[in-house]
């Protein structure tokens, strides 16, 4: 491989930042390369069906006396571009880099082999409202990636990101709780560089992304089973609006906080400034099935102290104004 394309791609997937021009459409080589892909993955990573993948993860959890997998909802993930940066959006990303769309698509396309629910950034381009959630959102605030995993309704989200070294192409999976973008954990995939065409560089990029997954994938299902019996994470924003100040700010965020104590499992205080109450609630799946009852407990919760107007739910992500 010449030394140009061997820096493109690692600079590319490392950086991963939007891209000067918009490059001509892979799409016709992608239909090409369709039947390529599962030769490539019998090489680098044979993988189990879906239903022997699922029963096995059911025996394993059963023997250590958890939870039965099979019991449980699986969690909703999402495959996004690593250090987009502030301005800088994962789509934008995977629409101007097409190594970024090939691992993308490489851990997609085994997530929904499996069964799990996925979303896309593909039909979602119009993200408009990332930047302002960013002012609403006062931790990670910067990353992209975890505003638009909460934005998009994910439960966990996978980062990726990748490099070219010493003829092997190198890509690195790290998942992350989108409530609280707290790590789960990271896995790598490689595969050998031939030194081949660009388009070939793309199906090892494609290949690498998928080897990574199924140790990431038992990383993933052992955090949603333990979390599950501690209730489901929900990150909730609230506004203060101007008419609390001085004693009766502080009166409105003591009760706020004590009131969400008694009426969910638990809650974690992330931050609380003049302006913002931020936090995570942990909801029993049974009483509260989804946000939006979530936001229904929380408005009722805290009627006696203040009004409530609801500005964004989705799936793990309220937002709403305290007037």
């Amino acid at each position: 491989m010449s030394p140009i394309l061997r820096l493109g791609l690692a600079g590319i997937l490392l950086g991963l930042s939007a891209c000067a021009s918009t490059p001509p459409s892979y799409d016709a080589e992608r239909s090409r390369a369709r039947a390529g892909y599962a030769d490539l993955d019998a090489e680098t990573s044979p993988a189990p069906s879906p239903s022997a993948n699922s029963q096995a993860y059911a025996s394993d959890y059963s023997a250590a006396g958890a939870v039965s997998y099979s019991d449980i909802p699986r969690p909703i993930l999402m495959a996004l571009p690593a250090n987009s940066g502030k301005g800088s959006s994962p789509a934008s990303v995977v629409a101007n880099n097409p190594f970024a769309r090939a691992a993308m698509e490489g851990i997609n396309e085994y997530l929904t082999e499996r069964g799990y629910e996925v979303r896309s950034l593909d039909g979602n381009e119009d993200l408009s409202n990332l930047i302002q959630m960013q002012g609403d959102i006062s931790d990670n605030g910067d990353d992209m990636s975890y505003v638009a995993g909460l934005a998009l309704g994910a439960d966990v989200y996978i980062k990726f990101s990748g490099s070219v070294k010493n003829h092997m192409v190198t890509v690195e999976l790290s998942a992350y709780e989108t409530s609280t973008a707290r790590l789960l954990g990271s896995k790598t995939g490689t595969v050998q560089d031939h030194g081949t065409s660009k388009d070939n560089q793309r199906y090892l990029v494609h290949s690498a992304a998928k080897k990574a997954l199924p140790s990431l994938e038992k990383t993933i299902q052992s955090y949603w089973t333990e979390d599950w019996k501690k209730g489901v994470q929900y990150k909730v924003v609230m506004r203060i609006s101007d008419r609390f100040s001085g004693s009766s700010l502080e009166d409105l965020q003591d009760q706020c906080v004590s009131s969400l104590r008694k009426t969910f499992k638990s809650i974690r205080v992330n931050s609380m400034t003049e302006k913002t109450i931020d936090l995570v609630a942990y909801a029993s799946p049974a009483e509260f099935p989804d946000a939006y009852a979530v936001y229904s407990a929380i408005r009722e919760s805290i009627s006696p102290i203040a009004q409530t107007k609801k500005n964004n739910i989705t799936n793990k992500l309220i937002i709403l104004e305290l007037n």
